[in-house]
């Protein structure tokens, strides 16, 4: 995130608090902002899988009560990555408490990938090499393990899988390979051969001039030596020193897999419980209600949040200065594989426009003249396709054009929220004297009046929006309905000027943010919805 830039002429003064929220939606993966909501989505298989394992490493006995939907999702998007590894990341899941995401089928799954040369093949990592093979194998055992099935292997297939395992003992190999061979012994009950932890800890005397990839490589291969020394049932000596520091610097930031590592690294050192309260910390606020662990750092951002962010800044009076989106924006469109859609070519025009300023550009404005991209004709079935699109051309600086309107009935909520979406649409492309004669505040008041009928606060606040637009009163009795249907839905953990989605959905919204923040703004404040604002921004 960059702030402005001060002049002595002009001394800028810093945005408030409520500003610096957004600095918590930027993506790790890209730069972009990402929508609020994917914070109550937790993280995929692989990573949740890591993170459970940590907090049972930590001595918890992490519990989670997903649903059968959600476990099956995990499950299948799991599978879909790996047969064999991801049906081992649902060991934790399994251990928690999901018991529908691994089961005897599972068993019967495994058993058929297993080659008759012993190992056992993962449709990821395929059968080219004694590196896939070990890893494959390392899983499957895991698997049955967790299953009881382990044991109950015949004694042919048992004795041809630990006669592969012998022979490659045989021949020194990289650690990360001796530590699969290692474990793969262990779980079957087997000595590990001495000739596997004669290797030293990786040294660590050059970890502080080391690139980030190669700490990276550096911790991998300590957790393999770790994992070769547990399985001769020996001590591990990595170097708490070099060690400890990196998991108080890293402990809010790493990925969950390299966590998991390093925290098993520690616990296998000796080092004392303080050492992990920043790890109890992270994945104590990480926790969703059922259970399960965010991962905000593989939230993938994009141009319509971030756009959506430097709305919600201008109506706030906060400066749209950002040279990490602008960065963001110039990566995307270097990249070879940039969505060419026009709608995603619209996006980007319009969020570099309100970023970095200056005139629109001409295609953009060929983008807002073409109907296939901001429809002629506006219907109750495109009306809101037809808004955010004319939004975004006037973001972009291209002109709007007049469309043509249909008419229909206002008596169903979605009747009435399209009717209002026309009418706030036309209001904010500078057409407000082209809204339809049909769309009355006689029409909308009752709607108005009664938020308990709109499912969601951003359409409810189209409602309203319109309403207000073409003279309904803002009386008591309003205010106290948008107490009701609005002001109730402040606020999310970190982030308590945004608004919840409503309709049952408690997590925050940008663009329904968006429309609370436009209406108070449009009430002249009435609601006191708005932040404190700071008028500064002059783009």
């Amino acid at each position: 995130m960059a702030s402005c830039t001060s002049t002595p002429e002009e001394p800028e003064a810093q945005d408030p608090a409520a500003a610096r929220q957004f600095d918590l939606l930027v993506s790790k993966e890209n730069g972009y902002y990402y929508h609020p909501f994917l914070r109550q989505s937790p993280a995929g298989p692989q990573a949740q899988s890591y993170a459970l394992r940590t907090l049972t490493e930590l001595g918890s006995s992490p519990k989670t009560s997903m649903d059968s939907a959600q476990a099956e999702s995990f499950r299948q998007g799991a599978l879909e990555t790996s047969s064999l590894w991801g049906r081992n990341w649902m060991i934790a899941l399994r251990q928690a408490g999901a018991g529908e995401v691994l089961g005897a089928g599972d068993a019967e799954a495994v058993n058929k990938t297993r080659n008759k040369g012993g190992w056992y093949v993962d449709s990821a990592l395929g059968d080219e090499d004694d590196a896939a093979r070990l890893g494959s194998t390392w899983a499957a055992l895991e698997v049955l393990d967790a299953l009881g099935r382990l044991d109950a292997l015949p004694s042919a297939d048992r004795s041809a899988t630990l006669d592969w395992l012998r022979s490659l003992a045989a021949e020194p190999r990289p650690v990360d390979q001796s530590s699969a061979l290692a474990r793969c012994l262990q779980l079957l009950k087997e000595p590990v051969p001495g000739a596997l932890t004669q290797a030293a800890a990786p040294r660590t005397d050059d970890f502080a001039r080391l690139t980030p990839d190669a700490r990276a490589s550096r911790l991998a291969d300590t957790y393999s030596y770790v994992v070769v020394q547990e399985a001769a049932g020996k001590r591990p000596a990595p170097d708490r020193k070099v060690w400890e520091p990196v998991l108080r610097d890293g402990a809010a930031t790493l990925p969950h897999e390299q966590l998991y590592k390093l925290v098993h690294i520690l616990k296998a050192a000796g080092s004392p419980k303080a050492v992990f309260a920043p790890v109890e910390k992270r994945l104590d606020g990480e926790r969703l209600d059922d259970g399960t662990v965010r991962d905000p750092g593989a939230y993938l951002g994009n141009p319509d949040a971030s756009l959506f962010v430097q709305r919600l800044r201008a109506l706030a009076g906060w400066s749209r200065e950002d040279a990490g989106l602008l960065t963001a924006l110039e990566r995307e469109e270097k990249s070879h594989d940039v969505s060419q859609e026009s709608a995603e070519r619209l996006n980007r025009a319009a969020l570099r426009k309100v970023t970095a300023g200056g005139d629109a550009g001409e295609p953009a404005r060929q983008l807002c003249a073409d109907p296939r991209v901001l429809p002629g004709s506006v219907t109750e079935q495109n009306a809101t396709q037809w808004q955010r699109t004319a939004l975004n051309c006037a973001d972009a600086g291209a002109p709007v054009g007049t469309p043509k309107i249909g008419s229909w009935h206002l008596d169903t909520p979605d009747r009435v929220v399209a009717a209002a979406t026309v009418a706030v649409g036309l209001a904010d492309s500078d057409h407000r004297d082209s809204i339809p004669a049909w769309i009355t505040a006689d029409a909308l008041a009752q709607w108005a009046r009664h938020p308990d009928r709109i499912d969601s606060v951003y359409g409810y606040v189209l409602v309203v929006r319109a309403y207000a637009l073409l003279g309904g009163e803002t009386d008591a009795a309003l205010r106290e309905a948008l107490g009701r249907g609005v002001t109730q839905h402040k606020g999310c953990p970190e982030l308590p000027d945004l608004y919840q989605v409503g309709g049952g959905d408690s997590a925050c919204d940008l663009k329904t943010t968006w429309g609370v923040w436009t209406l108070d703004r449009q009430l002249h404040g009435a609601m006191g919805w708005l932040p404190a604002t700071n008028p500064r921004d002059k783009k």
